[in-house]
């Protein structure tokens, strides 16, 4: 049977503890701490810089940094903190406060600028529809002009008069069909942002004739401009 040698397990034990220790020096130590603040600086900015920008990532670089430095701090006090005075504890005591609350507010101030940058973008997404909509509304109007029946004759008045409003109706058919949901989602939208017209609001839900329409698509025009000046 082998027997086992205290003194050789000892050793083994002994060196073990040292390249833990050291390993843990070596990971807690300035130039590995520096390397993960300047690696999570350059990619926090990076992100930032991005199009759309990556906050989420700038977020996660921020708690790498905050997360380096803490462990620096730490393994600091654990291996001097026995020889520190009151200098030195009131020192790392302020320096993990600072660690912590500088954490606290790089998140909070991202969280804002993702927010900011959210509602910009959903402003201009806003802008585009309008602008859309009014182009395509007074183009549909454009064409139902030029294939409207002609102005009423004395010789055939009352007929004509039918064929006007016969196609007036088709009009608004063919509006409520194509645009009547999108335009009043429209002005939901605009509403929202406390843009409101009292023409716009008369007719936007069933225009009668053409004349209407054209109104609607004029008055999503001037909140487009609105509320691009905003």
């Amino acid at each position: 049977m082998v027997q086992s040698n205290p003194e050789y397990a000892g050793d083994v034990s002994g060196l073990s503890r040292v390249r833990v220790s050291d390993l843990a020096r070596r990971m807690t130590g300035w130039w590995a701490v520096g390397a993960a603040v300047v690696t999570s600086l350059a990619f926090g900015i990076i992100a930032l810089r991005l199009d759309p920008p990556a906050f989420n990532v700038a977020s996660l670089c921020v708690l790498i940094l905050a997360l380096s430095l803490g462990t620096r701090l730490i393994a600091w006090v654990a291996t001097s903190g026995a020889t520190f005075g009151r200098e030195e504890r009131l020192v790392s005591f302020v320096a993990l406060l600072a660690i912590s609350f500088g954490w606290l507010g790089a998140r909070e101030w991202l969280a804002e600028r993702d927010f900011d940058y959210r509602a910009a973008r959903q402003k201009e997404d806003l802008v585009f529809v309008l602008r859309d909509l009014s182009t395509r509304i007074d183009g549909f109007a454009a064409t139902r002009d030029r294939v409207a029946p002609p102005r009423p004759r004395p010789a055939t008045w009352q007929d004509d008069e039918d064929n006007i409003e016969r196609f007036e109706e088709e009009t608004v058919v063919e509006y409520e069909r194509s645009f009547g949901a999108k335009v009043r989602m429209a002005r939901n939208l605009v509403a929202i942002r406390g843009m409101t017209d009292r023409d716009f609001d008369t007719f936007y839900r069933h225009p009668a004739n053409e004349f209407q329409i054209r109104v609607i698509a004029g008055k999503l025009d001037t909140f487009a401009k609105r509320l691009s000046r905003r």
